[in-house]
């Protein structure tokens, strides 16, 4: 026959199912704040994906760096960095939102992509190894979360590569919100780390709109792998929130390709003088 419980038995139960329920009510609002994070404004995750092959309103426009452009040396992040994982910091002359999330400085990688980062010591700049399944952890130790994957994979710079970037108070390429600036960043000369050389560079753009916040990437020449062991995308909120376009899938990029993401306070089809800067 049982014992009925004393007291102090029910007190002690009592207790445990209060910190139980403390425990509960917070991992359930740590939830609810990641998810509303990941929501964002309208639209969920929001960016809205379009490309030149599906949509009027994203159109392949290289943009020649030969005048403005300045060009960017890619350096080792960390003492171990191998030679073709380098990366270089850029200062961005004026703010820029990733997942609505306020960006002063990126770091330029050699592998084909951009993080949100102040400093090497944030992201050093060398992840070679490209992920599909975004939001997707980094194999550098050193690594940000908030990432533009324009082309991520294991590159090397052939003879005479180059990263360059630029800055236009008007942008050469209309964005959603009629006239506005833009930062170029563009990686000319690479190939995927292979036993073969390619037999043609991969050439690139991340394009950069400062007020409508929309990011295009735009290809002239993609090098023999095209995109087979690549991820092309965006992720941010600290890795909580991602859109891939492609990742291992030969053929999503192709010489005179364009991606557009549009951000979704700033609809492609919102008219210029809607389309306000925040």
């Amino acid at each position: 026959m049982n014992a009925p419980p004393n007291s102090a038995g029910n007190a002690t139960t009592g207790l445990l199912l209060r910190l139980i329920g403390l425990v509960s009510a917070a991992v359930l609002a740590v939830g609810l704040q990641a998810s509303e994070l990941a929501k964002g404004l309208p639209g969920g995750n929001g960016y809205r994906l379009a490309d030149n092959d599906r949509s009027t309103q994203c159109g392949f426009a290289w943009l020649d760096l030969d005048r403005q452009g300045h060009e960017l040396e890619l350096v080792a992040g960390h003492p171990g960095a191998a030679a073709d994982d380098r990366a270089a910091m850029l200062r961005l002359r004026r703010p820029f939102e990733l997942f609505q999330t306020r960006v002063d400085r990126l770091v330029v990688s050699g592998n084909g992509y951009l993080a949100a980062a102040s400093d090497f010591a944030q992201d050093d700049g060398s992840d070679y190894g490209n992920r599909c399944g975004l939001p997707a952890r980094a194999d550098n130790a050193r690594s940000s979360l908030d990432r533009i994957f324009v082309y991520h994979d294991d590159l090397r710079p052939r003879p005479g590569a180059r990263v360059r970037h630029a800055f236009f108070e008007d942008c050469p390429r209309a964005g959603v919100a009629g006239s506005e600036a833009c930062t170029v960043i563009e990686w000319d000369g690479f190939e995927r780390n292979a036993p073969l050389a390619s037999s043609r560079p991969l050439r690139m753009q991340a394009v950069l709109y400062h007020r409508s916040h929309a990011i295009v990437m735009q290809y002239a020449s993609v090098d023999d792998s095209v995109g087979g062991q690549a991820t092309i995308g965006l992720q941010g909120l600290g890795g909580r929130s991602a859109n891939r376009a492609s990742c291992d899938v030969p053929g999503r990029v192709a010489d005179g390709r364009a991606l557009c993401f549009f951000d979704p306070r700033y609809p492609p089809d919102a008219a210029p003088e809607t389309a306000t800067a925040p």
